[in-house]
C-alpha cells in the first residue's frame, strides 16, 4: 500500500511566500485601476460643470457671478438689508445646467443663501441637498457629508478668482473668471467672455480642493486658518504684481499654521473648506491660482489674514489652494470646458498665469 507524502514545512512556506508575492504585485495594481476609475468619475463631474458654464453663458451672456448678494432682511432696503457673506455661489446659479431644475427652482433667490435669519430657514432645503456632480470619490471626506454643526452639503470643485488676494476689492473685480461681491453695494459684476484675451483655452474656470477634516483638528491638507499677520502690501489685484511680497505671506501663512495653539484650537483653525456648496465664497466654493496644488511648501487649505477676528469664516483669505488625492497632479476645468490634470511640480509663475483671464503670457502646455 503506497503513502501519500505530505507537504514539508519548506515547500508550505515557499508556497505562503509565493502568495503573498502576488498579493503584493496585485494589490497595488487593483488600487491603481480603482483610482483610475475615480479620477475618470471626478473628470467627469468637472466636464459636466464645464458644460454648464457654457450653457449659463449662452442664456445669460456672462459667466455667473462668483458671489451672488441677495437680501438678508428685504425689509431694510437697499443696501442695508443685502447679505454681506453669505451670498449664493456660481454652482447655485449652474442648477439648472447640471439636471437640478427642480432643486434650483426650490431656492427663493429674493433671500440669501446659509446660516442666519429667515433666509436659512427658507433655503437650508436646497442649499442641504447632497449634489454627487459637486463631490471628487477620490476624496474619502467629500462623502461623509458636512459638520455636524453645519447642515449643508458638501463641495469639491472651487470657481476661480485668480491671483487676487485682496480681503475685499472696491469694486469686487479679481484677475480670475469669476468676480466678488463691490463691499459698499454688496453686488457683483460678472465676466463675459471678450474679458478672457489670454484665451478660454488657457484660463482656469474651476479646480479641485480637499474638504475640511470635520473636526479631527490635526494637521490636514483640507483645513484652512484665520489669524495669520501679514506683512505690508500683501493685498493686490494680481499677487505677479509683486511676487518678494507674496512670499513674504505665504511663509507669514506657514509660520502660523506650524503653531501649537492653531493646532489645538477651533477658533483660528477652519476645519469646514469646502461644507456649503450654496455659499458664494473663498475656501466654500472659490479660490485662488497662486499656490500650486498640493505644495508641499504651503500644506494648507486656506489662510486668512485677520488677527482681530479669529472665528471668521474663510470668505476673506487671501489665499485658498487647490488640491486633491489624484496622484501627482489635480484636475482643473478650463474656461473653454476642457479638464486637464495639472502636475504637481508646476511651476507658481505658470500655474499664476493660467490663472488669470488677461495677463497675456504664453505658457507652453509641457510646463504643466
Amino acid at each position: 500500500m503506497r503513502t501519500h507524502r505530505g507537504f514539508t514545512l519548506i515547500e508550505l512556506l515557499v508556497v505562503i511566500a509565493i502568495i503573498a508575492v502576488l498579493i503584493a504585485l496585485l494589490l497595488p495594481a487593483v488600487q491603481s485601476a480603482r483610482e483610475a476609475a475615480r479620477r475618470a468619475q471626478c473628470v467627469n463631474n468637472m466636464k459636466q460643470l464645464g458644460l454648464a458654464v457654457h450653457n449659463y453663458i449662452s442664456a445669460a451672456g456672462s459667466f455667473p457671478p462668483g458671489t451672488v448678494s441677495t437680501m438678508a432682511d428685504p425689509t431694510q432696503g437697499i443696501p442695508a438689508g443685502l447679505s454681506s457673506w453669505t451670498s449664493w455661489s456660481p454652482q447655485a446659479m449652474l442648477l439648472p445646467y447640471l439636471e437640478q431644475g427642480t432643486l434650483y427652482n426650490a431656492a427663493n433667490f429674493n433671500w440669501h443663501c446659509c446660516w442666519y435669519g429667515p433666509g436659512d430657514a427658507i433655503n437650508s432645503t436646497v442649499y442641504t441637498t447632497k449634489i454627487n456632480a459637486f463631490l471628487c470619490p477620490s476624496d474619502a471626506l467629500a462623502g461623509e457629508g458636512s459638520v455636524v454643526s453645519y447642515t449643508a452639503n458638501i463641495n469639491s470643485y472651487y470657481g476661480s478668482i485668480g491671483t487676487t488676494t485682496t480681503q475685499y476689492p472696491a469694486d469686487g473685480n479679481t484677475s480670475g473668471v469669476f468676480k466678488l461681491y463691490n463691499p459698499t453695494t454688496y453686488r457683483a459684476s460678472a465676466t463675459n467672455l471678450a474679458e478672457l484675451t489670454d484665451g478660454t483655452s488657457n484660463t482656469i474656470a474651476f479646480g479641485e480642493g480637499l474638504v475640511g477634516d470635520n473636526g479631527r483638528k490635526n494637521n490636514y491638507r483640507g483645513n484652512g486658518m484665520s489669524g495669520a499677520s501679514p506683512p505690508a502690501g500683501y493685498e493686490m489685484l494680481d499677487a505677479k504684481q509683486n511676487p518678494a511680497v507674496i512670499t513674504q505671506a505665504l511663509q507669514a501663512c506657514n509660520a502660523y499654521w506650524a503653531t501649537p495653539t492653531l493646532q489645538g484650537d477651533a477658533t483660528g483653525l477652519k476645519q469646514y473648506l469646502g461644507q456649503v456648496w450654496g455659499l458664494g465664497e473663498r475656501g466654500f466654493t472659490l479660490f485662488h491660482t497662486i499656490v500650486p496644488p498640493n505644495s508641499k511648501d504651503y500644506p494648507w487649505h486656506s489662510c486668512r489674514f485677520d488677527s482681530s477676528c479669529l472665528d471668521c469664516a474663510m470668505e476673506g483669505s487671501s489665499f485658498v489652494n487647490a488640491s486633491s488625492n489624484h496622484p501627482g497632479g489635480s484636475n482643473f476645468a478650463f474656461a473653454d470646458g476642457s479638464v486637464r490634470l495639472i502636475k504637481d511640480s508646476v511651476s507658481m509663475q505658470v500655474y499664476e498665469s493660467l490663472g488669470t483671464r488677461a495677463g497675456g503670457e504664453v505658457i507652453s502646455a509641457d510646463s504643466y
